[in-house]
């Protein structure tokens, strides 16, 4: 076997096991598991009904609370005949979940703001990512692009190199560097077909958006504001407002239509917690769920490197394989002047 042919299946051989080895040493098996959990969790949240009614939740949360902090509370001490260090130290004492409520809604409030913004900004990356490697094969089949073509390039390399040895068999060296040669061209043509870049570049804008959220420190900050709300909602519904329509001496029809006289934006607010609150526990608990998810997908390949050498992991390998098709395939010419067995045969005669 000529030594250009031999060097050219060695390095396919070195090739095919680094291939194979990739995804095992990066733990990427588990990583694309992570993945695909993570996309079909937060999937439907990204669906563009999902990110309008997001949106418009967050609009109805934050006129409910700039008309409760600006005209509804001003206007109560006086409505109770009450002075506002009075006032205010009665809902202190009465109703302290409301209290403590209105006081962080000017913290709170801007947190989930970013984060409906980051939804509605990040939708486009996030429907790229979601399709990798296609729209129709899941994430966990990404490993598998590596570790197929990386034993099977070892596998043929090493075995044209054992049987290449037997000149009746030469011909099975050529087959393997031709397959390698045809493997290459996917992983050139491939990526490029497939918008490998854009997709990784995609993975990469969305972890970098969200990670500073997706961590155990980040999202417990995200449950405890979320967990303000909900306890000032349910305070605010089930005792502040009875109480507040007792002292005006209003039934709850009456106290409901003054409220929505006087304080459109609070009582349309007050009227639709109880359906805009468990959306936004669901996401939160669907945050929670993922974090660890989260940190898989942006460690692919590694935790030190963006996602986007994913496509040089493709197509330099595979550059790689054709260049070296092109060394071993062609056939070695005979020497000048070199007398081969059948003319030797005519020369004796």
């Amino acid at each position: 076997m000529p030594a250009r042919r031999i060097f050219a299946l060695s390095s396919v051989a070195v090739i095919g096991a680094v291939l194979f080895l990739f995804p095992l040493v990066t733990g990427m098996l588990s990583k694309a598991q992570g993945v695909d959990t993570l996309t079909g969790d937060l999937r439907a949240s990204f669906e563009p009904d999902a990110l309008l009614q997001t949106r418009t939740d967050m609009n109805t949360v934050q006129a409910m609370a700039d008309q409760l902090q600006a005209e509804t509370l001003p206007a109560l001490p006086n409505a109770l005949g009450m002075p506002p260090e009075q006032f205010q130290s009665f809902m202190g004492e009465n109703f302290p979940d409301v209290a403590s409520g209105i006081g962080q809604l000017d913290t709170i409030l801007p947190k989930f703001q970013g984060l409906v913004t980051g939804l509605e900004t990040q939708a486009p990356n996030f429907r790229s990512a979601d399709q990798i490697p296609t729209s129709f094969l899941p994430s966990t089949t990404v490993p598998y692009l590596f570790l197929i073509p990386g034993a099977l390039l070892f596998v043929l390399a090493a075995g044209a190199l054992i049987l290449g040895r037997d000149r009746t068999r030469s011909g099975i060296s050529r087959v393997a560097l031709l397959v390698s040669v045809v493997i290459g061209l996917v992983f050139v043509i491939a990526p490029l077909i497939l918008s490998v870049p854009a997709k990784t570049q995609a993975v990469d804008d969305l972890t970098a958006a969200f990670g500073p959220i997706f961590t155990d420190e980040g999202v417990a900050a995200v449950r405890s504001d979320m967990d303000v709300i909900q306890k000032m909602s349910d305070q605010l519904q089930a005792e502040t407002a009875p109480a507040l329509a007792e002292a005006l001496k209003m039934d709850p029809t009456q106290f409901q239509s003054f409220m929505g006289q006087n304080y459109p934006a609070v009582a349309a607010g007050m009227g639709q917690l109880n359906d805009i609150l468990p959306r936004f526990q669901a996401l939160v608990t669907g945050m929670e769920h993922n974090v660890d998810h989260f940190q898989q997908a942006a460690s692919i390949p590694t935790a030190t490197q963006p996602t986007t050498t994913l496509t040089w992991w493709l197509s330099v390998p595979g550059i790689a394989l054709i260049v070296l098709g092109g060394i071993g395939i062609p056939a070695a010419r005979p020497a000048e002047g070199r007398i081969t067995p059948r003319e030797r045969t005519l020369q004796g005669v």
